[in-house]
């Protein structure tokens, strides 16, 4: 009990406004060592049941032949999206700077948005499976005719943007009160406008993943190492700095312009007022 509740309910000593803004590369890993261990127990609360889930899974597979709908298994995946807003919650926190109460934020977080986060696991898994069968069938046809590049090319692209998109949709949910429907939109805008931070992001994570496989595969012990590193660290990495990456975008396309039309009620409301983000930063 002692991991969770040490320092508990001590808040954090924050960051003094009239300090000089670093630069994002040192304010990361500034933050990053700062919260370490933090991130190192919401990591375990998200590796507990990914885990749980995992084994699930591999169990049902060992069970049931493979088939043709052996497919529909990957659907057991949903039960893991739920888990992904307590981890995004307190690495969001963390992210600007804030504080978070490791345990209780993380359960709350979950079961505050568990529903949207649900959701949005049954859209991804179909639409990545969807590609992934498209994509195969193209990529054979290839070479029976080139007008086969053109929708081949499309479903890649497609898949592109909708792992982009997968960096903004756990924060917007935990942060606004939008329909997914919403959420999607303005993830794939999020997708296309922030280019090259998403880019940015994709090849990190597959550094990081590269280098934790790559030295776990030269350990004779490796599975033990995999799992050492992916229990303690490389959830709680990726949440952070996925949080700390595309935090800044959303802040400026659509907190602070929500900010400043809420501050300034003689400005002509949009006729579509459901596209209006209305803040749910708190839990309480």
């Amino acid at each position: 009990m002692g991991l969770f509740r040490r320092n508990y309910d001590k808040p954090g000593p924050g960051v003094s406004k009239d300090e000089p803004q670093k630069g994002a590369f040192l304010r990361f890993w500034e933050i990053y060592f700062r919260k370490f261990f933090s991130l190192s127990k919401v990591n375990m609360l998200f590796a507990i049941p990914t885990i749980l889930c995992l084994v699930l899974i591999s169990f049902i597979q060992s069970v049931i032949p493979s088939g043709n709908f052996s497919f529909l298994i990957n659907y057991l995946l949903v039960l893991i999206f739920p888990f992904l807003g307590g981890l995004t919650y307190v690495c969001r926190n963390y992210a600007r700077e804030e504080h978070a109460f490791i345990f209780s934020d993380f359960v709350d977080a979950v079961k505050a948005n568990w529903k949207q986060f649900l959701g949005n696991g049954f859209i991804s898994i179909t639409l990545y499976t969807l590609l992934y069968i498209a994509i195969n069938y193209y990529q054979t046809q290839l070479s029976n005719s080139w007008f086969f590049y053109i929708p081949f090319a499309l479903c890649v692209i497609l898949a592109i943007l909708a792992i982009f998109a997968e960096f903004y949709i756990p924060v917007m949910i935990i942060t606004f009160d939008l329909k997914l429907k919403q959420i999607y939109k303005n993830a794939f805008i999020f997708a296309i406008m922030g280019l090259w931070r998403n880019l940015l992001i994709l090849f990190v994570i597959g550094v990081v993943w590269f280098i934790s496989e790559f030295i776990s595969y030269w350990i004779v012990i490796h599975l033990l190492v995999s799992f050492i590193v992916s229990f303690f660290f490389l959830f709680g990495f990726f949440g952070f700095f996925i949080n700390f990456a595309v935090y800044p975008l959303i802040d400026q396309f659509m907190i602070k312009p929500a900010e400043k039309k809420k501050a300034s009620p003689s400005v002509k409301e949009e006729d579509d007022p459901d596209d209006e983000p209305t803040f749910r930063d708190s839990l309480y």
